[in-house]
Protein backbone atom coordinates (compact mmCIF):
# COMPACT_ATOMS: atom_id res chain seq x y z
CA UNK A 1 0.00 0.00 0.00
CA UNK A 2 1.38 3.40 -0.98
CA UNK A 3 1.17 5.84 1.94
CA UNK A 4 -0.88 8.96 1.29
CA UNK A 5 0.97 12.20 0.67
CA UNK A 6 0.33 15.45 2.54
CA UNK A 7 0.51 19.07 1.42
CA UNK A 8 0.92 21.83 4.01
CA UNK A 9 -1.42 24.77 3.50
CA UNK A 10 -1.16 28.21 5.08
CA UNK A 11 -3.97 30.74 4.73
CA UNK A 12 -2.85 34.31 5.37
CA UNK A 13 -4.10 37.87 5.38
CA UNK A 14 -1.94 40.96 6.05
CA UNK A 15 0.45 39.08 8.29
CA UNK A 16 3.50 41.05 7.21
CA UNK A 17 6.92 40.08 8.55
CA UNK A 18 5.34 37.92 11.27
CA UNK A 19 4.54 35.19 8.75
CA UNK A 20 8.25 34.49 8.43
CA UNK A 21 8.34 32.78 11.83
CA UNK A 22 5.58 30.44 10.69
CA UNK A 23 7.21 29.69 7.35
CA UNK A 24 10.59 29.05 8.98
CA UNK A 25 9.11 26.39 11.28
CA UNK A 26 7.30 24.77 8.35
CA UNK A 27 10.53 24.70 6.34
CA UNK A 28 12.24 22.84 9.21
CA UNK A 29 9.41 20.31 9.51
CA UNK A 30 10.12 16.58 9.40
CA UNK A 31 8.89 15.61 5.92
CA UNK A 32 8.13 12.01 6.94
CA UNK A 33 10.38 10.38 4.33
CA UNK A 34 9.08 12.64 1.58
CA UNK A 35 5.38 12.20 2.28
CA UNK A 36 5.08 15.92 3.05
CA UNK A 37 5.37 17.12 -0.52
CA UNK A 38 5.21 20.93 -0.43
CA UNK A 39 3.69 24.01 1.17
CA UNK A 40 1.08 26.14 -0.58
CA UNK A 41 0.46 29.58 0.91
CA UNK A 42 -2.92 31.09 0.05
CA UNK A 43 -2.69 34.87 0.17
CA UNK A 44 -6.26 35.98 0.97
CA UNK A 45 -5.99 39.37 -0.81
CA UNK A 46 -3.31 40.87 1.47
CA UNK A 47 -2.49 44.52 0.76
CA UNK A 48 0.30 45.27 3.24
CA UNK A 49 3.32 43.74 1.53
CA UNK A 50 2.74 40.22 2.86
CA UNK A 51 2.80 38.85 -0.71
CA UNK A 52 6.26 40.25 -1.37
CA UNK A 53 7.56 38.99 1.98
CA UNK A 54 6.34 35.47 1.17
CA UNK A 55 7.87 35.58 -2.30
CA UNK A 56 11.23 36.67 -0.93
CA UNK A 57 11.20 33.79 1.53
CA UNK A 58 10.33 31.30 -1.22
CA UNK A 59 13.20 32.69 -3.30
CA UNK A 60 15.67 31.68 -0.60
CA UNK A 61 15.03 28.05 -1.53
CA UNK A 62 13.66 26.46 1.66
CA UNK A 63 14.11 22.70 1.88
CA UNK A 64 10.35 22.18 1.61
CA UNK A 65 9.13 23.42 -1.80
CA UNK A 66 6.78 26.40 -1.39
CA UNK A 67 4.44 28.35 -3.64
CA UNK A 68 2.09 31.29 -3.16
CA UNK A 69 -1.36 31.60 -4.73
CA UNK A 70 -3.81 34.47 -4.32
CA UNK A 71 -7.50 34.28 -3.43
CA UNK A 72 -9.53 37.48 -3.76
CA UNK A 73 -12.69 36.31 -1.98
CA UNK A 74 -12.34 37.13 1.74
CA UNK A 75 -12.58 34.53 4.48
CA UNK A 76 -10.62 31.52 5.60
CA UNK A 77 -13.06 28.98 4.08
CA UNK A 78 -12.58 30.69 0.70
CA UNK A 79 -8.82 30.43 1.14
CA UNK A 80 -9.27 26.80 2.13
CA UNK A 81 -11.37 26.15 -0.96
CA UNK A 82 -8.59 27.64 -3.10
CA UNK A 83 -6.07 25.40 -1.35
CA UNK A 84 -8.16 22.35 -2.24
CA UNK A 85 -8.47 23.54 -5.85
CA UNK A 86 -4.71 24.09 -6.19
CA UNK A 87 -3.63 20.73 -4.75
CA UNK A 88 -4.34 17.04 -5.19
CA UNK A 89 -2.66 15.35 -2.22
CA UNK A 90 -5.10 13.10 -0.31
CA UNK A 91 -4.10 14.70 3.00
CA UNK A 92 -3.69 18.33 3.96
CA UNK A 93 -2.07 19.94 6.97
CA UNK A 94 -3.73 23.34 7.33
CA UNK A 95 -1.82 25.76 9.56
CA UNK A 96 -2.68 29.36 10.45
CA UNK A 97 -0.20 32.10 9.63
CA UNK A 98 0.46 32.83 13.33
CA UNK A 99 1.44 29.30 14.35
CA UNK A 100 4.83 27.75 15.12
CA UNK A 101 5.14 24.08 14.15
CA UNK A 102 6.86 21.48 16.21
CA UNK A 103 9.20 19.64 13.80
CA UNK A 104 7.29 16.38 14.32
CA UNK A 105 3.82 17.87 13.72
CA UNK A 106 3.21 16.51 10.23
CA UNK A 107 4.73 13.10 10.97
CA UNK A 108 2.46 12.65 13.97
CA UNK A 109 -0.63 13.76 12.04
CA UNK A 110 0.26 11.29 9.29
CA UNK A 111 0.71 8.49 11.82
CA UNK A 112 -2.88 8.91 13.02
CA UNK A 113 -4.24 8.98 9.47
CA UNK A 114 -2.30 5.79 8.74
CA UNK A 115 -3.62 4.04 11.85
CA UNK A 116 -7.22 5.25 11.56
CA UNK A 117 -8.62 4.87 8.04
CA UNK A 118 -11.86 6.71 8.96
CA UNK A 119 -10.02 9.67 10.48
CA UNK A 120 -11.30 12.75 8.67
CA UNK A 121 -9.75 15.42 10.90
CA UNK A 122 -6.76 15.19 13.23
CA UNK A 123 -5.27 17.77 15.58
CA UNK A 124 -3.09 18.17 18.62
CA UNK A 125 -2.39 20.57 21.48
CA UNK A 126 -1.92 24.26 20.76
CA UNK A 127 0.02 26.42 23.22
CA UNK A 128 0.12 30.19 23.44
CA UNK A 129 3.48 31.83 22.69
CA UNK A 130 3.45 35.40 23.97
CA UNK A 131 5.32 37.90 21.80
CA UNK A 132 5.39 40.13 24.88
CA UNK A 133 3.56 40.37 28.17
CA UNK A 134 1.13 38.82 28.79
CA UNK A 135 -1.33 41.38 30.09
CA UNK A 136 -3.55 40.49 33.02
CA UNK A 137 -6.68 40.20 30.86
CA UNK A 138 -4.84 38.00 28.33
CA UNK A 139 -3.76 35.61 31.10
CA UNK A 140 -7.36 35.35 32.32
CA UNK A 141 -8.63 34.49 28.83
CA UNK A 142 -5.64 32.45 27.71
CA UNK A 143 -7.75 29.52 26.52
CA UNK A 144 -9.80 31.79 24.26
CA UNK A 145 -6.56 32.83 22.56
CA UNK A 146 -6.26 29.20 21.40
CA UNK A 147 -4.32 27.58 24.20
CA UNK A 148 -5.83 24.11 24.25
CA UNK A 149 -4.78 20.64 25.26
CA UNK A 150 -6.99 17.58 25.57
CA UNK A 151 -4.54 15.58 27.61
CA UNK A 152 -1.53 13.33 27.15
CA UNK A 153 -3.21 10.41 25.40
CA UNK A 154 -4.41 9.94 21.85
CA UNK A 155 -8.19 9.85 21.74
CA UNK A 156 -11.21 9.70 19.48
CA UNK A 157 -13.33 12.81 19.90
CA UNK A 158 -16.83 11.40 19.77
CA UNK A 159 -18.89 14.01 21.62
CA UNK A 160 -21.43 15.87 19.45
CA UNK A 161 -19.53 19.19 19.60
CA UNK A 162 -15.98 17.87 20.16
CA UNK A 163 -13.45 19.40 17.80
CA UNK A 164 -9.79 19.90 16.98
CA UNK A 165 -8.54 23.46 16.73
CA UNK A 166 -8.77 25.00 13.28
CA UNK A 167 -5.44 26.80 13.75
CA UNK A 168 -3.64 23.51 13.01
CA UNK A 169 -5.61 20.64 11.50
CA UNK A 170 -4.82 17.57 9.51
CA UNK A 171 -7.58 16.99 6.94
CA UNK A 172 -8.46 14.06 4.76
CA UNK A 173 -9.48 15.54 1.43
CA UNK A 174 -12.28 13.05 0.86
CA UNK A 175 -13.86 13.75 4.25
CA UNK A 176 -13.83 17.54 3.96
CA UNK A 177 -15.09 17.44 0.38
CA UNK A 178 -17.95 15.16 1.38
CA UNK A 179 -19.15 17.56 4.09
CA UNK A 180 -19.82 20.34 1.58
CA UNK A 181 -18.19 22.77 4.01
CA UNK A 182 -16.14 24.46 1.30
CA UNK A 183 -19.23 25.60 -0.59
CA UNK A 184 -21.89 26.13 2.08
CA UNK A 185 -21.70 26.68 5.84
CA UNK A 186 -23.96 27.68 8.70
CA UNK A 187 -21.20 29.44 10.66
CA UNK A 188 -19.49 32.58 9.49
CA UNK A 189 -15.72 32.73 9.52
CA UNK A 190 -12.67 34.92 10.05
CA UNK A 191 -12.66 37.64 7.40
CA UNK A 192 -9.70 40.01 7.55
CA UNK A 193 -10.02 42.04 10.72
CA UNK A 194 -13.48 40.67 11.49
CA UNK A 195 -13.54 38.11 14.30
CA UNK A 196 -15.72 35.04 13.92
CA UNK A 197 -15.56 31.70 15.69
CA UNK A 198 -17.01 28.25 15.31
CA UNK A 199 -16.34 27.23 11.72
CA UNK A 200 -13.75 24.66 12.85
CA UNK A 201 -16.36 23.15 15.19
CA UNK A 202 -18.92 23.02 12.39
CA UNK A 203 -16.50 21.16 10.12
CA UNK A 204 -15.89 18.51 12.80
CA UNK A 205 -19.63 18.14 13.44
CA UNK A 206 -20.37 17.74 9.74
CA UNK A 207 -17.63 15.16 9.28
CA UNK A 208 -18.74 13.14 12.30
CA UNK A 209 -22.35 13.08 11.08
CA UNK A 210 -21.14 11.47 7.85
CA UNK A 211 -19.29 8.72 9.69
CA UNK A 212 -15.81 10.25 9.64
CA UNK A 213 -13.79 10.38 12.82
CA UNK A 214 -12.11 13.26 14.62
CA UNK A 215 -8.89 12.38 16.45
CA UNK A 216 -6.62 14.14 18.91
CA UNK A 217 -2.96 13.25 19.34
CA UNK A 218 -0.82 14.86 22.05
CA UNK A 219 2.32 14.49 19.94
CA UNK A 220 1.31 16.92 17.18
CA UNK A 221 2.26 20.10 19.03
CA UNK A 222 1.77 23.62 17.76
CA UNK A 223 2.58 27.06 19.16
CA UNK A 224 0.25 30.03 18.67
CA UNK A 225 1.82 33.49 18.56
CA UNK A 226 -0.05 36.20 20.45
CA UNK A 227 1.11 39.77 19.76
CA UNK A 228 0.40 42.73 22.07
CA UNK A 229 -2.55 43.78 19.87
CA UNK A 230 -4.41 40.62 20.91
CA UNK A 231 -3.86 41.19 24.61
CA UNK A 232 -5.99 44.32 25.04
CA UNK A 233 -9.36 44.53 26.76
CA UNK A 234 -10.92 45.68 23.48
CA UNK A 235 -9.62 42.67 21.52
CA UNK A 236 -10.51 40.15 24.24
CA UNK A 237 -14.03 41.58 24.40
CA UNK A 238 -14.47 41.18 20.63
CA UNK A 239 -13.06 37.67 20.77
CA UNK A 240 -15.27 36.54 23.63
CA UNK A 241 -18.36 38.02 21.95
CA UNK A 242 -17.62 35.98 18.84
CA UNK A 243 -16.98 32.75 20.76
CA UNK A 244 -20.11 33.05 22.86
CA UNK A 245 -22.20 33.97 19.80
CA UNK A 246 -21.03 30.82 18.03
CA UNK A 247 -21.87 28.39 20.85
CA UNK A 248 -25.67 28.28 20.35
CA UNK A 249 -25.13 27.74 16.64
CA UNK A 250 -22.74 24.81 17.10
CA UNK A 251 -25.23 23.16 19.49
CA UNK A 252 -27.97 23.63 16.92
CA UNK A 253 -25.82 22.24 14.08
CA UNK A 254 -25.05 19.21 16.28
CA UNK A 255 -28.78 18.57 16.74
CA UNK A 256 -28.87 19.39 20.46
CA UNK A 257 -31.45 22.20 20.30
CA UNK A 258 -35.21 22.17 19.74
CA UNK A 259 -37.34 25.28 19.34
CA UNK A 260 -38.55 25.22 22.93
CA UNK A 261 -35.03 25.13 24.32
CA UNK A 262 -33.86 27.86 21.94
CA UNK A 263 -36.58 30.24 23.14
CA UNK A 264 -35.87 29.39 26.77
CA UNK A 265 -32.15 30.04 26.32
CA UNK A 266 -32.86 33.31 24.51
CA UNK A 267 -34.95 34.53 27.44
CA UNK A 268 -32.26 33.52 29.92
CA UNK A 269 -29.53 35.20 27.83
CA UNK A 270 -31.53 38.43 27.69
CA UNK A 271 -31.96 38.42 31.47
CA UNK A 272 -28.24 37.82 32.11
CA UNK A 273 -27.23 40.56 29.68
CA UNK A 274 -29.47 43.08 31.46
CA UNK A 275 -28.07 41.96 34.81
CA UNK A 276 -24.51 42.65 33.65
CA UNK A 277 -25.52 45.93 32.06
CA UNK A 278 -26.92 47.34 35.30
CA UNK A 279 -25.02 45.58 38.07
CA UNK A 280 -21.51 44.62 36.90
CA UNK A 281 -19.18 47.59 37.49
CA UNK A 282 -15.71 45.99 37.47
CA UNK A 283 -13.98 48.15 34.82
CA UNK A 284 -12.07 45.71 32.57
CA UNK A 285 -14.13 42.62 33.28
CA UNK A 286 -17.38 44.57 32.76
CA UNK A 287 -16.53 45.21 29.12
CA UNK A 288 -15.67 41.59 28.50
CA UNK A 289 -18.66 40.25 30.45
CA UNK A 290 -21.06 42.52 28.56
CA UNK A 291 -19.55 41.38 25.26
CA UNK A 292 -19.86 37.73 26.27
CA UNK A 293 -23.48 38.03 27.29
CA UNK A 294 -24.34 40.11 24.24
CA UNK A 295 -22.77 37.38 22.12
CA UNK A 296 -24.78 34.65 23.81
CA UNK A 297 -27.98 36.64 23.32
CA UNK A 298 -27.23 37.28 19.64
CA UNK A 299 -26.43 33.61 19.14
CA UNK A 300 -29.71 32.38 20.58
CA UNK A 301 -31.65 35.09 18.76
CA UNK A 302 -30.10 33.91 15.51
CA UNK A 303 -30.89 30.27 16.20
CA UNK A 304 -34.49 31.14 17.09
CA UNK A 305 -34.92 33.07 13.84
CA UNK A 306 -33.41 30.22 11.84
CA UNK A 307 -35.57 27.60 13.53
CA UNK A 308 -38.71 29.69 13.12
CA UNK A 309 -37.96 29.98 9.42
CA UNK A 310 -37.34 26.26 9.09
CA UNK A 311 -40.64 25.51 10.84
CA UNK A 312 -42.54 28.06 8.77
CA UNK A 313 -43.55 29.96 11.88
Amino acid sequence: MNPDRMVIGVCTYNRGERILRTLETIARMDRADGRVTRCVIVDNRSNDGTSEIIDRFIATGPSLPMARVREEKPGKPEALRRLFDETDEPLLGVIDDDCLCDPAWAREILRVFDDQPRAGLVGGPVSVVWESGPTKIARIYKQSLVDRSLGNEQKLLSGPTDFVVGAAQGMRRAAVSETGFLSQREMDCLRGERLEAGDDVELCIRARKLGWEVWYTPDAKMGHLIPPSRQTVAYIARLRESIRRSEPWTEWIAGLVDHQRARRERTRARRLYMKSLFFDWRPARRRVRLAERAGTLRGWEGVCRRMSGDLGM
